[in-house]
């Protein structure tokens, strides 16, 4: 395994590029993971892991992975990441390409800049048996290392895709499922009263909510009745809304 030493390798250089620039990211169509946890997620979801960074203790794991490995020192591993207490290894992906919803329940969210939150929607909807999340508009990055971090692994595994609002309802229309947009509306109907068997659940943005525009391609819109607060975080509306999409199911 070839060790390096310098930070200004072009090497860690590049990875040190992918970590700050979404830009190069969708270029290049590769993002940046770290972590013997997110390591193992990726190996066992078959992702393509192009190449790999590790400590000198750690270079056991990265044995047979059929991509180039590479040792470093803790100094490189510290260029390599943007936590502040790097545990490497790391490696970097392919980004898969989209894929769109094949289910008749799924959610979507329309421009999450928290990537707490859309990672939080990710783990969410794999641990309640709907792997599929579409972003609508210009959410966060998913790629970018906070969002990646925060989905502890869901990002293998979570088929997802981009789409404006008006590709989403036309989507949702050829597949006979209604378009329902969670909203504190007067128009909007308990979450309750809700039929969830089958639809398309479109949470909107944690400082707007949807915007009124696409509440207008909705074909329903549904509240999550609350008391003594305003409003939810939009990944805990998301992750209320799945529970009752699982419910639905029977």
């Amino acid at each position: 395994m070839t060790r390096i030493e310098s930070r200004e390798n072009a090497r860690v250089r590049h990875v040190a590029k992918l970590l700050s620039s979404g830009a190069l990211r969708r270029e290049e169509g590769l993002f940046v993971c770290e972590g013997p946890v997110m390591f193992k997620e990726a190996l066992a979801a078959g992702v393509d892991i192009v190449e790999a960074y590790a400590l000198p203790e750690q270079a056991a794991l990265l044995g047979g992975i059929g991509a180039p490995c590479f040792e470093v020192s803790e100094s490189v591993l510290r260029r390599l990441s943007d936590t502040e207490t790097p545990r490497g290894p790391v490696f970097i992906c392919r980004i898969p390409s989209p894929s769109l919803p094949q289910g008749r329940q799924f959610i979507a969210v329309e421009e999450l800049r928290d990537p707490g939150n859309l990672g939080t929607v990710f783990r969410t909807a794999e641990a309640l048996g709907l792997p599929e999340v579409v972003r609508v508009g210009s959410c966060v990055d998913l790629y970018a290392s906070k969002t990646v971090r925060s989905t502890m692994g869901s990002v293998f595994r979570v088929r997802s895709c981009v789409l404006s609002a008006q590709e989403l309802a036309v989507l949702a229309h050829e597949r006979g499922i209604p378009l329902i947009g969670a909203a504190l509306s007067a128009e909007a109907r308990s979450i309750r009263e809700m039929d969830l068997r089958a639809g398309a659940v479109l949470i909107g943005s944690e400082a707007h909510g949807l915007r009124p525009e696409t509440q207008a391609l909705c074909d329903a819109l549904a509240v999550i009745p609350i008391e003594g607060a305003e409003s939810l975080n939009a990944a805990v509306a998301a992750a209320l809304f799945l529970w009752e999409m699982k419910k639905a199911r029977g």
